[in-house]
């Protein structure tokens, strides 16, 4: 008989995969081979479109294949670089303006990136071609959402990020969209309300693409690279047409450029503020000191009063900001407090009588007080027209007038329409002009949408947690709301494309800021209890 077996059964691991055999040369060859002939089958077809569209829209334009062969590249860079689209919009935002002045030196009002569709084959192509009021930013927008939704698709993600500032803003927009539906069924003109209703949509949207695609430290350095060089340009070919142009002649009323390019000359000179308040990006604050001048000059010659008092009153605002969240920084921030106030009175009682250039923000300052003919003309326009926008709003205090519908002209105003098509539609004081839109209860939801951008960045920059850098981003954006409040109260700005998008991206980055924030190596405690 033989004894049991007690010794216990041998499991045996289960076998590992062998690593993967790399593909031989042939292999190699092959899949090189199908490459070629796909970019051939591509290629050809997109001739073949291209030829066909030449005879469509005319024999000797190109405008169709350039169009064809941009949409090709766009998608493409979509596809495999998704930050692509935010640099672009960000980028344009800060470089292309929204209508041709035919001015000389005006080679980036000629790029039609915020000009509809229709305009650009009217411009271009001579084309008289209709299709939907989109343009061109509308368009890459669009092919963003279809590549994102397929890469979701096939990747398996379907998750999209909202933010802690989605809400808010989205509450803000439904009103808009009523007010949008409340003017129409009201005899509101459909184009005229687009050109209302897109900025507020812009704002949202920009935000959307930054907490979705925006996630580390660097991509905030390329934005700001992006905002200073463009900027910089512009402040480049501004001073150029300044000064030979206009070379020895007094400014015309409205400059030499464009209404929001005085909103983003002041957004650099903030940034420039705050990085030095902050002791941080020493090759960008070298490039940005060495572009000032360029800007200043060239914020000059917007001959904006409204540029002049917002830089003026949120300066102030900055300063003490930083004073009580950089405590290692105060003694720099408290030198260039004392400086400011020494020499800020100086230099306005020497040049508030002065004609020159650089005496125009004194100028400004001094027409609250010693206003000229034009400042009194302008003073008592704005008067008027505050009034005829409180006797509108009174027409519909709750629910709102609606868009697309001319004010009420309570009290005589003059008509300045030669100058400014929609002078009585998107009016210069434009805290009034959304109460006057969306009415009360929309008002009350616009307020509440920036005072929630506002509280989030505050205890962005009050976090014990929080870096010297993303404080930095949190209250460069800050002042960004600050001023494009203050632009909208003196200046049409929230009927601007490129300031609504430019503010929708800095509210974009207060959303992300706490995201970036443990990304981080090193945390600096700066806040004293």
């Amino acid at each position: 008989m033989t004894e049991p077996d007690t010794n216990p059964p041998v499991i045996h691991p289960p076998l590992i995969d062998p690593p993967p055999i790399l593909p031989d040369t042939e292999e190699f060859a092959a899949y090189h081979q199908r490459r070629i002939h796909l970019f051939t089958l591509l290629t050809c077809v997109l001739s073949l479109l291209a030829v066909g569209a030449c005879f469509v829209v005319g024999s000797g334009s190109l405008i169709m294949p350039f169009v064809l062969f941009a949409i090709l590249a766009i998608l493409i860079v979509i596809w495999h670089y998704p930050t692509a689209t935010v640099y672009l919009v960000f980028f344009a935002t800060a470089t292309f303006e929204l209508f041709d002045s035919n001015k000389p030196y005006a080679y980036l009002e000629k790029v039609p990136f915020f000009w509809n569709i229709n305009t650009i084959f009217q411009t271009y192509a001579h084309v008289d071609f209709k299709a939907l009021p989109i343009n061109l930013m509308e368009l890459i927008l669009l092919l963003t959402v279809a590549c994102a939704g397929i890469r979701a698709i096939f990747d398996h993600k379907r998750t999209m990020t909202l933010g802690p500032l989605f809400w808010p803003i989205v509450a803000y927009i439904a009103f808009v969209v009523f007010g949008w539906i409340n003017g129409m069924s009201t005899g509101g003109d459909f184009k005229i309300s687009l050109q209302e209703v897109r900025p507020q949509f812009y704002f949202l949207t920009a935000y959307f693409m930054v907490v979705n695609v925006i996630s580390t430290p660097r991509h905030l350095h390329t934005l700001y690279w992006i905002m200073v060089l463009s900027i910089g340009l512009k402040g480049i070919l501004y001073t150029i047409r300044r000064y030979t142009i206009y070379a020895g002649m007094p400014l015309p009323d409205q400059g030499v450029g464009s209404h929001e390019e005085a909103f983003l000359f002041d957004c650099f000179m903030m940034l420039l503020v705050v990085l030095s308040c902050c002791g941080l990006q020493k090759r960008l604050r070298a490039v940005m000191w060495f572009l000032l001048p360029f800007v200043v000059l060239g914020n000059l010659a917007t001959n904006r009063r409204a540029g002049t008092a917002a830089l003026i009153l949120v300066f102030p605002i900055l300063l003490l900001v930083a004073h009580r969240v950089l405590p290692k920084r105060r003694k720099f921030i408290s030198a260039l407090s004392l400086a400011v106030a020494i020499l800020g009175p100086i230099y306005y009682y020497t040049f508030r009588h002065s004609d020159s250039a650089l005496a125009q923000p004194a100028r400004a300052i001094a027409s609250q007080f010693e206003a000229n003919v034009r400042d009194t003309n302008s003073n008592a326009y704005r008067d008027a027209e505050n009034a005829d926008l409180m006797a509108t709003i009174h027409l519909a205090p709750i629910h709102g007038y609606g868009y697309g519908k001319k004010m009420l002209h309570a009290v005589p105003i003059a008509d300045i329409s030669k100058e400014y098509e929609w002078w009585d539609i998107m009016t210069h004081n434009q805290v009034l002009w959304v109460w006057m839109r969306v009415g009360t209860v929309g008002m009350l939801a616009f307020w509440m949408m920036v005072s929630t951008i506002i509280i989030q960045a505050c205890q962005i920059i009050r976090s014990e947690t929080a870096s010297l850098e993303m404080k930095a981003a949190g209250i460069f954006s800050t002042m960004v709301i600050c001023m494009l409040m203050l632009f909208g109260l003196l200046d049409m700005q929230f009927t601007n494309y490129r300031d609504m998008l430019f503010g929708g991206f800095c509210a974009g980055i207060i959303a992300i800021i706490p995201r970036l924030t443990p990304s981080l190596p090193t945390q600096e405690k700066e806040i004293t209890p």
